[in-house]
């Protein structure tokens, strides 16, 4: 008897197990964005405000547009017994949460609801070379940006190909009174070049190592060092140490959402380019983001026009909302070695996309493009060249930058074209200011369209096999001597 209540009892506890496990696995959470139907809250000055007159007007409207925003999504989430992981005002209408299926079916029937979309990971852009570096760093666990004695060291300046190529290292511009907002894995805080060019920062995404105060002094400090790269191209100093960057007396701000594995989720890359947006509006004036990240288009883009944007994407409708307020995003068309339209954001309209170049001759005209590089086919909107997605090209081989851990580093990837780009953009803002809207973005893109060099003949420089490659490229490379012409 006493051994069958035992039995018994056994029994029981084993049952109850697998009735919370039962229960455990009905209430898994899905990470998601949830879109609201925005209403009459629109991004777009001209479809809804064509009266405003002046930068503090436009600017006035966007934040009293948000604000509105804002308050109609949380009092939404509240509703719901929601807890947002992040809200969505500036860049979009909505807010991403962990939600049960049951809680996803709910939404999905709310008149209040346009879409639920699954969350999904984007990855820094980076080549083989970056590849090969991060599977030994996944090899050695996390040995590589974990030295727990790092000694911080200075070379003597260099000059990186993209301010040498473009004519930026010769400018009288300097970026001086803009901002750029890096959107990657951070930013060391500690990078004698770059540390004084930093402005007010953000991270969804936090340092690996929070309580280790010499790896992750501050939440966005960078736990990989793509994004610190990234940043030494667009705004390293102009002193005695390290790199030149493109513009190195604009104003650089870390939005670290990326984690130190280099995987970006979808929520987050919103999120950061959200925030961007407030602090640019908070400058009162148009700014520069830099995205060198992307994955495979899943969803049509739509398109983004001067009224505002027409599709069911909401990664290409934030894009589109963001530029539609100032904001100028440059971003990397990626290293498939395909057609940039195939992937996001490389294949958005609202963006300036960079491709990738190894070298160029003023002597004979030829322009040899990477072999890793998206390219573009087809016609656009910004150009008679028939580069497709592709605005323009940017040195991206063996582009040397900031180290994360100390002087420089050398990587290739149109992750470090496109921010010879965006540091190029400031340079345009500062001589030429814009308005608080589509037209930013707009005129930006065709000023270094319109100026770029335009190879008198190309080709691709082989693969690792000696395979010869020939890919196409229409598009010019990046030129920014005539700021100084005029």
């Amino acid at each position: 008897m006493k051994f069958s209540t035992k039995k018994t009892l056994l029994a029981s506890v084993v049952l109850a197990a697998m009735s919370t496990s039962y229960a455990a696995l009905a209430e898994d959470k899905v990470n998601v964005i949830v879109k609201l139907k925005a209403g009459t809250s629109s991004f777009s000055v001209k479809s809804n405000a064509p009266q405003l007159k002046g930068a503090e007007a436009t600017r006035q409207f966007h934040l009293a547009q948000a604000k509105s925003r804002e308050l109609t999504i949380r009092s939404f989430a509240d509703a719901q017994k929601i807890k947002p992981k992040h809200v969505y005002n500036n860049v979009y209408s909505g807010f991403s949460a962990e939600l049960t299926q049951k809680q996803i079916d709910q939404l999905k029937r709310d008149p209040n609801v346009a879409a639920v979309y699954e969350d999904r990971m984007f990855y820094i852009n980076g080549t083989s070379l970056m590849q090969s570096a991060e599977k030994k760093h996944k090899k050695s666990g996390v040995q590589r940006t974990t030295k727990k004695k790092r000694k911080l060291i200075d070379w003597p300046q260099v000059m990186p190909q993209g301010p040498a190529d473009s004519g930026a290292s010769d400018s009288s511009y300097t970026g001086s009174g803009e901002h750029v907002y890096v959107i990657d894995t951070g930013i060391d805080v500690r990078q004698e070049d770059i540390k004084d060019n930093l402005g007010l920062s953000y991270a969804p995404e936090f340092c690996h190592w929070p309580g280790n105060a010499k790896l992750c002094p501050m939440p966005f400090s960078d736990d990989h060092g793509h994004g610190t790269h990234v940043a030494g191209t667009v705004a390293a100093g102009n002193n005695d140490i390290n790199v030149l960057g493109m513009a190195p007396d604009a104003t650089v701000h870390a939005v670290k959402v990326c984690n130190y594995e280099g995987g970006c989720p979808g929520s987050s890359i919103l999120a950061g380019l959200n925030w961007a947006v407030f602090d640019m509006l908070g400058h009162g004036q148009p700014a520069v983001a830099n995205l060198s990240l992307g994955g495979p288009a899943d969803l049509e883009a739509g398109t983004c026009s001067e009224t505002g944007y027409e599709g069911d994407n909401f990664v290409a409708e934030s894009y589109c909302n963001a530029a539609h307020q100032g904001m100028v995003i440059v971003v990397a068309a990626g290293n498939s070695s395909a057609d940039a339209a195939a992937f996001s954001p490389a294949g958005l309209d609202s963006t300036i996309t960079v491709s990738s170049y190894t070298s160029y001759s003023d002597a004979t005209g030829e322009a040899v493009f990477t072999n890793f590089s998206n390219y573009g086919t087809g016609t656009n909107s910004w150009s008679t060249r028939e580069s497709g997605a592709i605005t323009i090209a940017a040195p991206g081989d063996s582009i040397v930058s900031l180290n994360r851990t100390h002087a420089n580093t050398t990587m290739s990837g149109t992750s470090m074209a496109s921010p010879a780009v965006a540091g190029a953009a400031a340079l345009v803002l500062q001589k030429y200011p814009q308005s608080m809207d589509f037209s930013a973005m707009q005129n930006v893109r065709q000023m270094l369209v319109d100026n770029a060099t335009i190879p008198a003949f190309y080709s691709t420089e082989p693969d690792s096999d000696g395979t010869e490659l020939n890919f196409p490229h229409e598009e010019g490379i990046l030129n920014v001597r005539f700021l100084d012409e005029e």
